[in-house]
């Protein structure tokens, strides 16, 4: 409701005028309990913008000093909050950078859940890796140093491991729902790992090799892994049946 339809009830749709002597008189609400709060979404949005500008100082100063030199009181006063307001939305500057690779795993996330229920999970998985895998270099020269800096950080790798155990329990309800699979089925979980390592590898492949043939690459990952696997003895290949 506008506050000057708020301010046009209180004032000029009183019952005062036509008000029944035999019942008790309503009063109006007083006015700053009748005014509505800033809605949720306006807060949201506000909370979003303040992350968004932490995350991209942060991203912004890693490029140019290296993360390694770069404090949390360099990223807030280039956001241009406070320290502690960064600390409400990030718990160190490694879960930055956590969240760049959130990001990416959000994007393979929405591919797999666009995918045809019909279509086979390993090709569902082909098919959403090669739009996944392109959204996330659209930032190319910040993805090169993402990966350089996992390969160099020990301590930013273990801040990865937990997120990509929620990745692959996310992917893992999209595939028991692919398949239909029972609770005591370990399939879902299964394909999620090699989704979320095939993922992980076709970045790292990317990094490697410098290739703009993103569909190249996944096919010949997921290609090399069907070779891996093919050649197992048969009765391995029974025993998941």
């Amino acid at each position: 409701m506008a506050l000057s339809d708020i301010v046009n009830t209180l004032c000029y749709n009183s019952p005062m005028s036509h008000a029944d002597p035999k019942r008790p008189e309503r009063k109006a609400k007083p006015f700053a309990q009748a005014v509505p709060s800033a809605s949720a979404s306006l807060k949201l949005r506000k909370q979003q913008l303040v992350r968004t500008a932490l995350s991209t100082a942060a991203e912004e100063l890693f490029l140019a000093n290296g993360f390694e030199k770069v404090t949390v009181e360099q990223i807030a006063r280039a956001a241009g909050v406070s320290r502690r307001t960064f600390f409400r939305y990030y718990e160190s500057k490694e879960d930055v950078m956590v969240e760049r690779s959130d990001r990416l795993g959000e994007q393979l996330l929405a591919e797999l859940a666009a995918r045809p229920l019909n279509e086979p999970p390993q090709l569902a998985n082909r098919n959403a890796l090669v739009p996944a895998v392109e959204s996330g270099l659209a930032e190319r020269e910040l993805v090169r140093y993402v990966i350089r800096l996992l390969r160099e950080t020990s301590s930013l790798r273990r801040a990865m491991m937990e997120r990509h155990n929620r990745l692959e329990e996310r992917i893992a309800a999209l595939m028991a729902r692919r398949l239909g699979a029972a609770r005591n089925d370990n399939t879902p979980m299964l394909l999620a790992f090699v989704t979320r390592a095939l993922h992980d590898t076709a970045f790292n492949a990317w990094y490697d090799h410098e290739t703009d043939d993103i569909a190249g690459l996944v096919d010949d990952l997921v290609g090399r892994l069907c070779v891996i696997v093919a050649d197992m003895p048969a009765k391995f290949t029974k025993a998941g049946k």
